[in-house]
């Protein structure tokens, strides 16, 4: 590894990541923070509001977005980082990703806090234009990865190549999920040969009787953060790049394997 690349990923335990990240993309990580800190108001409201849409509390989606969120942009912020050779796209990118979200989480907030559904809600005109928002600032999300990939192609010479393509392979995958997320909204259910709403798996409430296409977007959703670790767990051990390469392609070939399974119907459990 050169000594640019050595200073580029020790910085992380020098500075210190959250550090780094409250110093260099301020946005991402205070928007982040505030997401983070909406759990706990979430789980609070829980245990005081017992309504109940589509079979489970009315809290416990803003609950899971919010994790995803926090933990979304802090791990963008980091890939962000990455590409300082373009400062103009880094700022691009960081405006999007923190202001989609936030749409997101304050939209499904107030719909939670109306008791109704935030997804697949076409009920009133209201609720048609809540979701028609949230799906307008997500769309990009199929494009803005491989965006993201071209950058990181032209860095080639400069990154450790294994954290390299922990990222890309990662980029792409994202953009499957995205691309995962667009079908569900298309068939305004994300259950497959059941209705939605059904018996759940705990915590994630993956469907127990029939397919459940979110699994395969949550996974894609979190090679983000999967395979750089795994990168990083292989600079430490000094692996080679081919443990790397085999791990992102079984990777992607469990998203894809989950996706069909969901499709055909199939609980994962």
């Amino acid at each position: 590894m050169q000594a640019s690349n050595v200073l580029n990923f020790n910085n992380v335990a020098e500075v210190g990541f959250f550090s780094s990240l409250r110093k260099n993309r301020p946005l991402s990580f205070y928007v982040g923070l505030v997401s983070f800190l909406m759990i706990p108001v979430y789980l609070i409201l829980s245990q005081f509001d017992p309504r109940i849409v589509m079979g489970i509390n009315t809290w416990i989606k803003p609950i899971k977005f919010a994790v995803s969120i926090w933990i979304f942009l802090w791990t963008m912020a980091w890939f962000l980082e990455q590409l300082n050779d373009f400062p103009v796209f880094q700022r691009r990118m960081e405006k999007y990703f923190t202001i989609a979200l936030s749409v997101e989480l304050i939209l499904i907030t107030f719909q939670a806090a109306r008791g109704v559904q935030s997804h697949f809600n076409n009920s009133t005109i209201m609720d048609s234009v809540i979701y028609g928002i949230m799906g307008l600032f997500i769309f990009p999300m199929m494009v803005v990865p491989i965006l993201m990939d071209r950058k990181f192609k032209l860095l080639s010479s400069k990154l450790d190549p294994r954290i390299l393509t922990s990222i890309r392979f990662s980029l792409w995958i994202l953009a499957g999920a995205s691309i995962i997320g667009f079908i569900i909204s298309q068939r305004l259910a994300h259950a497959v040969g059941v209705p939605d709403g059904g018996p759940g798996l705990p915590l994630v409430n993956w469907s127990k009787n029939g397919g459940d296409i979110r699994i395969a977007h949550f996974a894609g959703i979190h090679a983000l953060q999967i395979l750089p670790l795994f990168a990083f767990l292989a600079i430490k051990q000094s692996w080679d790049l081919i443990s790397v390469r085999i791990v992102s392609i079984g990777y992607s070939i469990l998203v894809a394997a989950v996706f069909v399974n969901a499709m055909l119907g199939r609980p994962l459990i």
